[in-house]
């Protein structure tokens, strides 16, 4: 049997997997759960979700064990990331395909040379849902080169199961907060060391010299003083044991 083209036993599976999500009690099993049963009604060959923080961060919750392209992408390749980029510049949520964030030229910038091309991707439909003022959950669904591209129907689908997906992503938002708070999550096993010096304030400003502002338009930006910058500035340098901030950009691609 079929309900609107799709089998119902894969309408099965995704609403045994919702229930197997419900229940988990880590954002690891949250995402595996959840992923494999997202995969499977919408027939893509991944599913990745995460958050996206106002701090200008993002945190990919891997559930296949440790994943290089997530660490890779959560530390430095989400700055390039159409979505990520859309999604500091709005507080709306969204659910769009690759194809609307394309303005033709895609395949020749630095993140398709970095991400899609070495990880196989070809198409994706990403959601993002703001979950408070510090968050929002995202949802990417992939299809690898070889597979046809995501269309009108994949698309409806993946908004018709946007509710069910949002009641995760604010599960995930609990569970991987109180993790952190526990120090027992997968970002507090595997930061980097010297990142782990430093204050939140002091993160958010070397986040923000990592894209290339300055002290002046950092300060225009958090409503501090300069003055207040350029000492938050030398203190992320002691402590991560740089003297500039080409030295701080150089060390984002290691981080």
């Amino acid at each position: 049997m079929t309900f609107a083209g799709i089998a119902l036993e894969r309408f099965g599976r995704w609403s045994q997997g919702l229930a197997a999500a419900a229940q988990a009690s880590s954002s690891k099993e949250i995402s595996a759960t959840f992923t494999t049963a997202a995969s499977g009604l919408l027939a893509c060959d991944r599913t990745y979700v995460g958050l996206y923080l106002r701090d200008n961060s993002s945190v990919t919750i891997d559930d296949r064990g440790l994943d290089p392209w997530n660490r890779n992408y959560d530390a430095r390749l989400y700055r390039q990331d159409p979505f990520f980029r859309m999604f500091t510049s709005t507080r709306q949520d969204f659910l769009l395909p690759l194809a609307a964030l394309d303005t033709g030229d895609f395949q020749r910038t630095d993140y398709y040379r970095d991400f899609y091309e070495p990880s196989r991707s070809f198409d994706e439909i990403t959601g993002v849902f703001n979950l408070d003022t510090r968050a929002a959950g995202y949802i990417t669904f992939l299809r690898f080169r070889g597979a046809p591209a995501f269309g009108t129907d994949d698309l409806a689908l993946a908004g018709a199961i946007s509710g069910a997906t949002r009641l995760v992503l604010t599960q995930l938002w609990h569970q991987w907060r109180a993790e952190m708070a526990a120090g027992c999550g997968e970002d507090a096993g595997h930061a980097h060391p010297a990142l782990s010096r430093l204050s939140a304030r002091e993160r958010q400003i070397a986040d923000l010299l990592i894209d290339g502002g300055s002290a002046k338009s950092i300060s225009r930006s958090l409503a501090i003083s300069p003055g207040t910058v350029r000492n938050h500035i030398k203190k992320v340098y002691a402590k991560l044991g740089i003297h500039s901030q080409v030295e701080l950009m150089a060390s984002a691609k290691v981080i």
